[in-house]
């Protein structure tokens, strides 16, 4: 039977950390190529320029890192790993696992405290007037330099990155590890009719 293609949403949906990664790759590649000759040609460069693209290139590396992380494709030294087999060798992956996990959950904390720190200059301050716990604190947002954006829009990628690698861990932990998610069968592409083929 031939497989069902997915419509474009829910593609989109499934590959959105690799769209987001080639989006903001693409926009890194023209705006750079831009500035070059705005600067050189029409010696008038664009200010912004460099702002966005490390923006975006923050963007690109963290949504990238999670695709990458998605379809196993991060380098390992797995040389001591390839000289031991049988139960030990999977004892092995199973600690590596877990610890992979436990890291991406620290990873993931400490850079959603980070962005925190982005979103509120001064921090959110409770206080105890009159016996009543009330909210008394300044939120401050922090602004770029040049464009006064929100620093939290580029901050967020990376918890979001450290995020989706965590979730994608969780899963693989899941179905590889202790089996309690089964994996879709891969099915072979049909053998071309006689003659069909070009």
């Amino acid at each position: 039977m031939p497989m069902k293609k997915k419509s474009l949403p829910r593609r989109i949906l499934t590959n959105l950390d690799a769209f987001i990664c080639g989006a903001t790759l693409t926009a890194c590649v023209i705006l750079v190529n831009l500035n070059v000759i705005f600067r050189y040609f029409l010696n008038s460069p664009i200010k912004w320029t460099d702002e966005v693209v490390t923006s975006l290139f923050i963007w690109t590396v963290f949504m990238g890192s999670a695709y990458a992380h998605r379809r196993h494709a991060h380098l390992g030294v797995d040389i001591v790993v390839n000289l031991i087999h049988g139960k030990s060798r999977q004892t092995i992956e199973f600690i590596m696992d877990i610890l992979q996990i436990l890291i991406l959950i620290l990873l993931t904390y400490i850079s959603a405290q980070y962005v925190c720190n982005l979103i509120w200059k001064r921090g959110i301050v409770f206080k105890t007037v009159d016996g009543v716990f009330r909210y008394a604190g300044q939120i401050k947002l922090t602004y770029t330099d040049t464009l006064r954006i929100p620093k939290w829009y580029t901050g967020i990628a990376v918890p979001l990155g450290f995020g989706l690698s965590l979730i994608y861990a969780v899963y693989f932990f899941l179905r590889d590890r202790l089996h309690l998610i089964k994996s879709k069968p891969v099915q072979e592409a049909a053998p071309a009719e006689e003659g069909g083929a070009y």
